[in-house]
């Protein structure tokens, strides 16, 4: 199937350099009005899918299919550090888009789903909260009560992650 490239997706891949703007979607409390769920890399509130995204302050770094950092900004007038002390962030579901565009006009573009997981454990230091990100459990082909042996017999590296419900087991 192809796709039509917009002229704005077309000028940010012929841009030397390009700085991916994500869109984040939080699974936080509906009942938290003072926070938005939905909240965008960019220094304007961004449009798509008609959602509104707002201007965050926020970076995700080393993102990857299976795990990732959210840094929220942690200063005067960021309202994250309540959130984060009010809410546990651990096991909260997270998207995180792509949203192509150019530097010039985020209006009028297109997102792709990069990342859909859980979020994890949060630090907190003096200007930053950095959130860990887990690939989705959606993905596991594992039994949703529990393994039993004629079931699945296979052994797991040293390391690896068996999700039951809300538990993670790391196999040592």
């Amino acid at each position: 199937m192809s796709k039509t490239v917009s002229a704005i997706i077309s000028a940010a891949v012929s841009q030397k350099t390009t700085t991916p703007v994500y869109l984040i979607d939080m699974g936080w409390d509906i009942a938290s009005p003072d926070v938005t769920r939905r909240i965008a890399t960019w220094d304007t509130d961004i449009s798509w899918n008609s959602q509104t995204w707002t201007a965050s302050g926020a970076a995700v770094k080393n993102l990857s299919v299976e795990r990732g950092r959210l840094i929220l900004p942690n200063g005067d007038g960021d309202p994250w550090l309540a959130l984060v002390n009010s809410q546990v962030a651990r096991d909260r579901d997270i998207d995180i888009y792509e949203h192509h565009t150019s530097t010039a006009s985020p209006s009028g573009s297109d997102a792709v789903l990069l990342f859909s997981g859980r979020m994890d454990g949060a630090v907190i230091d003096g200007i930053n909260i950095s959130i860990n990100l887990l690939e989705g459990r959606a993905n596991k082909a594992f039994p949703q009560g529990g393994i039993s042996p004629p079931t699945y017999n296979y052994l797991l590296p040293v390391g690896s992650k068996l999700y039951f419900q809300n538990e993670i087991v790391t196999v040592n």
